[in-house]
């Protein structure tokens, strides 16, 4: 599924995040972007930045969007060098 918002729509922060990582969130979602639902949250979801994956949610009712969390993104490659490691 591909995210996109309006260009009223609203990123809020509410966890304070660096003004940088609330910018590249804005720009994914103003480009659109994909996007995974949570399966167990409805209007919840997850997507991937070049570094960082982004949960969010986008309220239904105006359109804005909530960043609740922001982490490190591992690359596929990065997990394929480590199946070695695995007992």
């Amino acid at each position: 599924m591909v995210l996109q918002i309006t260009e009223g729509s609203r990123v809020e922060n509410p966890r304070n995040y660096a003004q940088p990582i609330v910018e590249d969130l804005r720009n994914l979602l103003m480009a659109g972007s994909k996007a995974q639902r949570d399966p167990t949250r409805e209007h919840f979801y997850e997507l991937d930045g070049m570094m960082d994956t982004y949960y969010i949610h986008v309220s239904p009712i105006t359109g804005n969007v909530v960043l609740l969390a922001r982490w490190a993104r591992q690359h596929q490659d990065c997990c394929a060098e480590a199946e070695h490691l695995v007992a």
